[in-house]
């Protein structure tokens, strides 16, 4: 059909061009913003790996955490899939050697005895109540001030207002995009023939020291190699070389 000579339906087709076009910009134009809880919640981190036999309960537990009703107000569970069970003969698609530094990390600071999977931390200390069916603690933590972050696209503004000057230290901010229902088959190692599920799956993580003003503009860690429909984002403050979160926010993209 010659398009050039049915001129209302060439009208109709630039119409419909002009109007997709103009979705796609305010899609990559729309803002959400994120403000912490007076109370900080319990940043809840697994430590795991897709060639760890011991792992697939955990994840299945961590799976049951999307249904919970504290989410994201209460609690934040965060799933970093370390590196070092790869030579097993399975390599983790999710796992990086950062976060195996991070467990390692807690460790020589003295917030954990152990590096192993799976492994639990709850605001910067070692917890294993979940070996023994107990329920995660409740948050003790004192907030500091306000943080606050909005998302526009790809880019991210992060501010946080000390309640006193005393307050306003060189703070770290942490920023992790989490995956949800991915799930995968092992074809080797220890979990092989089996398939798993992993939710709030770290697919993309990066940090950048806070200015003097408490700002701090970045891009958000990208997470186009990995196939995730549904995704979450979890922004925290660390201070030095401790990785320990001191406040915590997140929620869903």
């Amino acid at each position: 059909m010659n398009i050039a000579s049915n001129y209302p339906f060439a009208r109709k087709l630039l119409f419909a061009f002009a109007l997709a076009s103009v979705f796609a910009v305010s899609a990559k134009a729309s803002t959400k913003t994120l403000q912490s809880q007076t109370q900080p919640p319990m940043l809840l981190e697994l430590y795991t790996s897709q060639g760890c036999s011991s792992c697939p309960p955990a994840e299945r537990w961590f799976t049951s955490l999307k249904e919970s009703p504290d989410l994201w107000t209460k609690l934040i569970p965060i799933n970093f899939h370390v590196d070092y069970w790869d030579y097993l003969g399975w390599k983790d698609p999710f796992a990086q050697s950062q976060f195996s530094q991070r467990q390692r990390l807690y460790k020589k600071l003295g917030h954990s005895r152990n590096v192993a999977t799976p492994g639990f931390m709850t605001n910067g200390e070692q917890w294993n109540g979940w070996f023994y069916r107990r329920s995660i603690p409740k948050s003790e933590l004192t907030s500091p001030g306000t943080l606050s972050a909005d998302i526009s696209g790809d880019e991210l503004s992060v501010n946080f207002q000390a309640k006193t000057a005393s307050e306003l230290k060189p703070y770290t901010v942490n920023v992790a995009i989490l995956g949800f229902d991915l799930k995968h088959k092992i074809k080797a190692g220890e979990n092989r023939r089996k398939t798993l599920q992993h939710d709030f799956v770290v697919l993309g993580y990066k940090k950048a020291r806070l200015a003097s003003d408490g700002t701090v503009d970045l891009d958000l860690p990208d997470t186009s190699k990995f196939n995730s429909s549904k995704q979450a984002i979890v922004l925290w403050l660390s201070e030095g070389r401790d990785p320990s979160p001191i406040l915590a926010m997140g929620d869903w993209l």
